[in-house]
């Protein structure tokens, strides 16, 4: 998380906290966990999509949270998600959505590099176990238009 917060602290974005205890479900399609708040029901935050748009509204221009989600979703197998720390942000758009990209490459770039050279010894330890390579990464996003890939798919 702190990787994530660098990068968009680097890019001029602002950290929120958004509520988690409200008063009906944040998204659709997922189920949500309720429970009684001074005899009224409550609902676990499933997203803090809202609030960040809300944020964005407010001319903050560029935000982002680190913090909590809850799906109540059932599953047949152990490999489910209920909570989960979610790596959320959201930004304004000036001319096209091409800044959205940039942000968001440069934000993976620094992650990655970050976890290579901070993490360099954990890393290796598990290279060990499951061979890997560091990930390979552009200076600038590469960006596919669909004409291109269908081609480069059909070749």
């Amino acid at each position: 998380c702190q990787l994530f917060r660098e990068a968009l602290y680097a890019r001029g974005f602002m950290e929120i906290q958004t509520p988690k205890l409200i008063g009906g479900e944040s998204e659709g399609g997922a189920g949500v966990f309720t429970t009684d708040y001074f005899e009224e029901t409550a609902c676990l935050a499933q997203s803090p999509q809202l609030y960040k748009q809300a944020a964005i509204c407010a001319d903050m221009g560029r935000v982002f949270e680190v913090g909590p989600v809850f799906r109540k979703e059932k599953s047949h197998t152990r490999r489910h998600l209920c909570e989960f720390t979610g790596l959320d942000l959201e930004m304004e758009i000036h001319n096209h959505y091409d800044e959205a990209l940039e942000v968001i490459h440069g934000m993976l770039v620094h992650m990655f590099r970050g976890l290579e050279s901070r993490f360099a010894k954990e890393l290796a330890a598990v290279r060990a176990q499951y061979p890997s390579d560091p990930p390979r990464l552009s200076e600038e996003p590469v960006v596919v238009h669909w004409e291109e890939a269908m081609q480069i798919l059909r070749e």
